[in-house]
């Protein structure tokens, strides 16, 4: 065979070769393509393939998006466990005193018994004592300033007061009761009850009992004391109440003077007078600054004219006019 020959024959079988080797090629590409699509039908109809949006997503794709969900779970539970061992560690903060040691529990504490309150102890009575009466009132000027140094000094008064006037200031009427004082009646509008007809009388006593009992919260008076004193017979004869006059005048309502009012009771007070001054004058209510404590301290109790009666075991009797706390 001549060298030609043979080379010839060479090229032949390398372009055989190549030829088979691209049939081959085109074969395998051609069986890959259809299996790949054998696989995608597999795994739509089989559920695998999902839709998004109307497109069916890929395996990876989902692969991917059950990764996210794993990943996502583990994160929310690490979160758990960090909030529970957090709440786990406050609550044993909680447990613990400041500097560390566990705090001991607060013991229950053991009842104590009641004691009863102490009373307070009743003052003694000092061995003398008088009333003191204001007429005329109640007044918004004088009235209160008063009231504020009975309270002081642990005194009472009785108050005969103008129905005319209660109608008018009846709060202070009832700071005087609140007070723990007497109020008596002294007519409607002062008039001398003495020369008017009884059936006038009647309606002045009526009035002032009214307004009194409406702006006192039902408070009764108990007493009269007739304006000027002035008394009839047929007052004594028809009254069911007493008749309170006085058995020391200060004449306050003459002076006007305070110094003039204080040194009147220093010189003539005595144990059981009734003692008369007015509260609708600002001289006696500047007077009684230096009354009070001078009578207290020589021993006098100022009560009511009542609670004077009381003390000293009288009784009072309908339309008896009475000038002190210890004669008849």
């Amino acid at each position: 065979m001549s060298r030609y020959e043979y080379e010839k024959r060479a090229r032949q079988r390398r372009r055989r070769r190549n030829s088979q080797k691209r049939s081959f090629e085109r074969g395998y590409d051609a069986r890959y393509t259809v299996e790949s699509n054998r696989s995608r039908s597999r795994n739509y109809n089989s559920g695998r393939g999902r839709r998004i949006g109307g497109v069916p997503t890929s395996g990876r794709v989902q692969r991917m998006r059950r990764a996210n969900m794993r990943r996502a779970l583990i994160a929310s539970a690490a979160v758990v466990a960090v909030l529970a061992i957090f709440a786990v560690v406050v609550f044993a903060l909680s447990k613990m005193g400041s500097n560390g040691t566990k705090v001991a529990a607060t013991p229950v504490p053991t009842p104590v018994p009641t004691v009863a309150p102490t009373p307070v102890p009743t003052p003694t009575p000092k061995p003398k004592a008088v009333a003191l009466t204001f007429d005329d009132g109640p007044s918004r000027d004088n009235t209160e300033n008063i009231l504020a140094v009975l309270k002081q000094y642990n005194a009472h008064a009785t108050f005969f007061v103008v129905g005319n006037r209660v109608e008018v200031d009846a709060d202070i009427l009832q700071h005087e009761i609140e007070a723990g004082c007497e109020v008596g009646s002294h007519s409607w509008n002062h008039p001398q009850l003495s020369k008017i007809p009884w059936s006038k009388v009647k309606k002045q006593l009526n009035d002032t009992s009214n307004i009194v009992k409406k702006c006192g919260n039902g408070y009764e008076m108990k007493t009269l004391r007739p304006p000027y004193g002035a008394i009839s017979e047929k007052m004594r004869n028809r009254l069911k109440v007493p008749m309170i006059l006085w058995s020391l005048d200060t004449l306050d309502w003459k002076s006007r003077n305070a110094k003039k009012v204080f040194n009147n009771i220093k010189k003539n007070v005595k144990d059981g007078d009734i003692i008369l001054m007015h509260d609708i004058h600002a001289s006696t209510a500047e007077a009684i600054k230096k009354i009070v404590p001078w009578l207290s301290e020589h021993g006098y109790d100022m009560l009511t004219v009542s609670e004077l009666f009381e003390r000293n075991g009288k009784k009072f009797k309908g339309g008896v006019a009475y000038t002190d706390g210890l004669t008849e």
